[in-house]
């Protein structure tokens, strides 16, 4: 009997994560300690199992190996494919890339931070996507969700697409309004053998026409809605809030969990892009909170017809728990070292320009773009490996204290770790990208913290 890898399994490597196995066409990596890694290189030849080769822990790590189902036994060898075989790749290691793949739109939306309307960015050519996905093989990435503008529109969309599951890379989610979301394209996806979520914007019962700048937008994103729902692909959900749509809130949360939708992120308005125009519909971050507040017991009342994220001050798990995801450490934990953005560690979003940046606020003004590389003068590989980029993911929460000093010493220190990058330039137009976050700030400083965890020991004590 011998060793051999199970067929969908491979074997990679990253700068300083150089026991990697991955499965095809997956999101499923995991990283091994170098003595079990080690026996299973070794597994995966033409040693027999019974083999004096093996020492007795390496014996005993391969019946691991066995049961895990990462190995399987056969009666002949069975060397690893050319696919199978280890491959080291020079950079640092990304899962996922947030790709737009073009700055145009077939929506008018009042607050695009992007002003796809005009098509200010436009869209790379097939060739410069074809590219992207090359370099993107080349860094061992995993997973990208595609985006716009509205990604649909191109007419080579399925073009990108089976590069990159050639490139063995797996699409997790398509970014959509909706209205090209039809039959023939989940027969196409169907027919490659994956379904993606579909994400699509939904701002308000009634609401949702006036903030897309066009006529007609809320009945296709609901049907789009239904036909996901039928044909079995997941969907999400972001709603934009402001003065116009914070009354539909309660009924388009349970809207969207009949039409199938499993989760749904809210945000404010952002001003910025051609939502500059639109201060006069903005809510103020106490507005935002309060809102939040007053809605929570409802959500619970109503069931919790899904996974929701209120902007970064609550999140649901299930109907019986929750959690505050800007709540980053605990205060007694010793934190200095952590990174000071986890997310950003794993994750990219790549412009329709070509700006490699760590979240799609950062990249949504000129001043944060313009801090990162782009990939027009500098391959994936090569950001991650020695870039401005890789400086700024990698920096750690002490750096942030030594740039502000009155945060060390706050009592929630910990907790709040200077908040989120992204919002702190989006508000600032990516001047000073460690300043503090001043939604974050508040939202421990000036009680609201307390406010949420009081409501939800009081909504779950009743559930």
């Amino acid at each position: 009997m011998y060793y051999k890898l199970k067929d969908d399994l491979r074997l990679r490597g990253w700068e300083l994560l150089p026991t990697g196995i991955v499965r095809q066409l997956s999101d499923e990596v995991s990283f091994m300690p170098t003595d079990v890694y080690r026996a299973l290189q070794k597994a995966c030849g033409s040693v027999p199992v019974n083999s004096p080769l093996f020492s007795p822990k390496e014996k005993k790590i391969l019946d691991e190996l066995l049961q895990e189902g990462i190995l399987e036994e056969t009666n002949t060898p069975v060397p690893l494919s050319p696919a199978q075989k280890y491959r080291v790749y020079p950079n640092r290691f990304l899962y996922s890339v947030h790709w737009s793949i073009t700055g145009n739109c077939n929506c008018r939306c009042r607050h695009c931070y992007m002003s796809a309307p005009s098509a200010k960015i436009g869209e790379p050519s097939l060739e410069e996507c074809l590219d992207v996905v090359r370099q993107m093989e080349a860094a061992g990435l995993r997973t990208v969700s595609l985006t716009g503008g509205e990604a649909l529109l191109r007419k080579d969309f399925f073009n990108i697409v089976d590069a990159l599951l050639e490139a063995d890379i797996l699409i997790t989610t398509v970014m959509s309004n909706g209205l090209l979301v039809n039959e023939g394209i989940l027969d196409k996806f169907e027919q490659r053998g994956i379904k993606p979520e579909f994400n699509m914007s939904f701002d308000g019962i009634d609401c949702h026409d006036w903030l897309r700048g066009i006529p007609g937008v809320e009945k296709a994103v609901k049907r789009a809605f239904s036909l996901c729902k039928e044909r079995n692909f997941p969907t999400g959900a972001e709603y934009c809030l402001h003065k116009g749509n914070m009354d539909a809130l309660r009924e388009s949360v349970k809207l969207l969990g009949e039409l199938g939708c499993q989760t749904l992120k809210v945000n404010r308005l952002s001003l910025e892009g051609e939502g500059l125009a639109m201060a006069d519909k903005a809510i103020t971050r106490d507005e935002e909170y309060q809102a939040y507040l007053d809605y929570i017991p409802q959500f619970y009342e109503d069931g919790a017809p899904l996974n929701i994220m209120l902007a970064g001050i609550f999140s649901n798990v299930g109907n019986n728990d929750y959690i505050i995801p800007c709540e980053k450490n605990l205060e007694e934990e010793d934190c200095d070292n952590y990174c000071l953005c986890g997310h950003a560690r794993s994750h990219m979003y790549i412009t329709p320009d070509g700006y490699m940046v760590p979240c799609i606020p950062m990249g949504s003004v000129e001043g944060g773009r313009r801090h990162f590389p782009n990939l027009k003068t500098t391959s994936l590989s090569s950001a991650l490996q020695d870039s401005y980029y890789m400086d700024f993911i990698d920096m750690r929460l002490r750096d942030y204290f030594t740039h502000n000093p009155g945060c060390e010493s706050c009592k929630y220190r910990n907790r709040c770790a200077g908040g989120c990058r992204g919002h702190v330039a989006a508000v600032g137009g990516g001047e000073d990208l460690l300043a503090r976050d001043e939604d974050t700030c508040a939202f421990f400083r000036q009680g609201w913290y307390q406010k949420i965890n009081e409501l939800m020991a009081s909504v779950l004590n009743k559930s």
